[in-house]
């Protein structure tokens, strides 16, 4: 109510507002203003050098100077000059007090107070935020030589091979693994170390919404069952938007007012995520006992990149309004019968020594849902 009445004595003077402000932080008219302590500015001390001036002038050009400005302008000018004569002003309950005053005029002095720490509440929690990741998946690289021919009816390049619907027998193969055709699989499992940066927007303390890139790196050994066959480098980053429930302890009566508990809370969030998968691998000595003797640098690829999609779940734990854990997973949209992958032609291969190249349509990607642990910090 304090800073409700100094607002209102501002858009008629200021000087009774500077002392209303003075009184609202604790502090007398005296405190505030002695006889020979003027609120004043560098400018307003060049402008009056060397000339005789009462202190209705000079507090009347300060207010010459302010029409126009908003309310808080006004208020951080007046908080300015408090502080270059040693006073520290408190901060202001709620940053966008004139809101509450607005939209709740007839609300009671305990309803606004009330009001006030609702929304500090959920101001405390929004801000621009920085993550650290830690994450565990397992990646799948199914390769059936021939699939993407037999699907589209490509026979083999010499005369007299058929490749139709029904006799698959001339369709057209690389040739370079043993038992190709019946699919062979390559599995990698990643362990991944990634962060992110973003914003996050509180409407109230519960509900909330957040955007923000993030991204995962990972590198490990490429495996056919248990043999190692190559190495592989694995990024996934990607652009994410949540939206945010929060309970926080605070509502929970003596339990909110202990000094540790009252920031606190746990929560849930969900949301999408669309970005890029970047995939390297290198193959070592021991592919040569799967591809007839063949050999090549690489593996499956010399390069993959192609667009992931996927969903994101989890929960959260709060330290407090700056400082979150999260808990959860980027699902694959493939786990809902979606395409979680869109292949832009920005891949590269394996070739190897007989000449003959892996065709990338003939390798289906699938990953299980990347669990992660993330340390969130609001700057």
């Amino acid at each position: 109510m304090c800073i409700n009445q100094a607002l209102k004595i501002l858009s008629l003077n200021g000087f009774l507002a500077l002392m209303a402000l003075s009184q609202c932080y604790g502090l007398s008219a005296a405190e505030g203003l002695s006889n020979d302590e003027l609120l004043l500015d560098e400018k307003s001390f060049a402008t009056l050098e060397n000339r005789r001036v009462d202190v209705i002038e000079i507090l009347r050009a300060q207010e010459r100077s302010l029409q126009g400005k908003s309310t808080q302008e006004k208020i951080k000018h007046y908080e300015k000059l408090l502080r270059a004569n040693g006073i520290t002003p408190e901060p202001m309950p709620y940053k966008s007090g004139d809101y509450i005053q607005a939209r709740f005029p007839h609300a009671d002095p305990s309803k606004k107070a009330d009001l006030s720490r609702y929304y500090t509440s959920a101001d405390k929690k929004s801000g621009a935020f920085a993550s650290v990741m830690l994450g565990t998946s397992t990646l799948t690289q199914r390769y059936q030589d021939g699939l993407y021919n037999k699907t589209n009816n490509v026979p083999k390049d010499e005369a007299g091979f058929v490749c139709t619907d029904t006799d698959k027998s001339g369709c057209k193969i690389s040739g370079i693994f043993h038992n190709g055709e019946q699919g062979i699989d390559f599995v990698s499992n990643l362990f991944a170390f990634g962060g992110g940066f973003g914003y996050q927007r509180f409407f109230n303390p519960f509900l909330g919404t957040r955007l923000y890139g993030d991204g995962l790196l990972s590198a490990g050994t490429e495996r056919i069952g248990k043999e190692a066959v190559g190495s592989f480098y694995y990024v996934l980053g990607g652009m994410n938007v949540d939206v945010l429930a929060e309970l926080p302890f605070s509502i929970f009566g003596t339990l909110g007012e202990n000094r540790v508990l009252k920031d606190m809370a746990v929560g849930l969030y969900g949301g999408l995520s669309i970005g890029v998968l970047l995939f390297f691998d290198q193959a070592n000595e021991n592919l040569a006992k799967y591809t007839n003797g063949l050999t090549s640098k690489d593996v499956l690829w010399n390069y993959l990149l192609q667009v992931d999609y996927g969903f994101n779940l989890g929960a959260s734990f709060s330290l407090t309004s700056r400082y979150k854990l999260d808990f959860g997973a980027k699902i694959p949209m493939s786990a809902v019968g979606l395409p979680s992958e869109l292949r832009l032609g920005l891949e590269s291969t394996a070739s190897y020594s007989n000449g003959e190249s892996i065709v990338s349509k003939d390798i289906v990607i699938t990953r299980t849902p990347f669990w992660y642990a993330s340390f969130i910090m609001l700057f």
